[in-house]
């Protein structure tokens, strides 16, 4: 295939970074069946070695062949299973959305609770995604840096704003109630490493040293996650095991001066980040898509799938029974380890016997 470098490799790290900063944004402790932050702190070190392991035969694959995404090796390396490949990734990135568009939903209905339709605020971010998966990754990613900045500066404006509450009180000893928080969240955090599949097909369209940009990525964000654990930790203590979202709930109580209760303003710079985590996933699918059918099925395809995200988006919202298996952590855990190590090892291993 053509390589066509159309992003730069910062920009490559603005999009995994952000991707990871919103999913991040409804870390949400029920789901992960523990109530004690803090150890989590040990858990983001354990899930970023997992997501090391995750990137290894991604960047392998790369590096056989730059112009290659994911959805290519399959297709070229395999011929039925090829397409079965196809499909899983195409589901998966199709979950990817509707679990955070669902899971945001719930969010802000449960959280935020403004006064507004999560109909239309779902349609307006789906509509507005796919308008820019049809455009292309050099748009999403432009769009994504100035996007990434104003969240980046609402996160240390935060972080700041908490730190003079910080209680060494509030800071339980590590592994007290013993390995289950830890491990809950290990499986937790490795489970929603969404970005990793993502970088499979995004990979090929950029220029640049893309191997530190995927350590830099997958450092930085654990690093933050730790950091924005210890603060808020730190700042709220008991208080967050009763909240079923506490990173936001720490943003709600963070503030200074004039600067606070800035909920309204908050939801509108996440809904950005939303938007632009919800394109690369759908052009994600569409990658896929034109892969198994061609350009013009495709951008049938891709309609049909839009549909499909806002209707789940807003029906397991409401059903628990129907969400119950879509939320349950051990299920996704496996599919993000099938499509993010599994199947890059596979096809890692039939190329090199190949070769031989």
């Amino acid at each position: 295939m053509e390589r066509k470098d159309i992003i730069t490799a910062p920009q490559l790290f603005s999009l995994l970074f952000l991707v990871n900063i919103i999913i991040g944004i409804t870390y949400n402790l029920p789901m992960a069946q523990s109530s004690n932050m803090w150890d989590h702190a040990i858990s983001a070190a354990i899930a970023l070695l997992i997501n090391v392991v995750y990137l290894l035969p991604v960047y392998k694959l790369y590096k056989i062949n730059p112009t290659m995404s994911i959805a290519d090796n399959c297709a070229v390396n395999f011929k039925k299973l090829g397409t079965v490949f196809l499909i899983i990734y195409g589901v998966y990135y199709l979950f990817a959305c509707c679990y955070t568009l669902s899971l945001f939903n719930i969010f802000v209905r449960d959280v935020v609770n403004p006064d507004i339709s999560l109909f239309m605020l779902t349609l307006c971010v789906i509509l507005a995604a796919s308008y820019a998966t049809c455009k292309g990754i050099e748009g999403i990613a432009r769009a994504c840096t100035i996007i990434l900045f104003i969240i980046c500066a609402s996160i240390a404006f935060i972080v700041f704003t908490l730190i003079p509450q910080i209680d060494a009180m509030n800071f339980p000893p590590l592994l007290f109630e013993g390995l289950t928080d830890t491990l809950n969240g290990t499986v937790y955090l490795a489970s929603l490493s969404f970005y990793v599949p993502l970088a499979a097909i995004i990979m090929p369209f950029a220029k640049g040293n893309i191997k530190k940009t995927l350590i830099a990525s997958t450092v930085s964000i654990y690093t933050l996650f730790v950091l924005v654990i210890a603060v808020v930790t730190g700042a709220l203590g008991d208080y967050l095991k009763t909240q079923n979202f506490p990173i936001y709930t720490a943003a709600s109580v963070a503030g200074i001066g004039v600067f606070k209760r800035m909920d309204a303003i908050y939801l509108g710079i996440f809904t950005s980040g939303l938007f632009i985590t919800v394109s690369l996933f759908l052009f994600a699918f569409f990658s896929v898509m034109k892969r198994l059918f061609g350009e013009g099925k495709s951008k049938i395809i891709i309609f049909l799938g839009d549909a499909l995200v806002l209707i789940l988006s807003l029906i397991l919202p409401m059903f628990k029974e129907v969400s119950y298996f879509f939320y349950d952590i051990k299920f996704i855990f496996m599919f993000t380890m099938a499509t993010a190590f599994v199947i890059p090892m596979v096809i890692l291993i039939k190329h090199k016997m190949q070769i031989k």
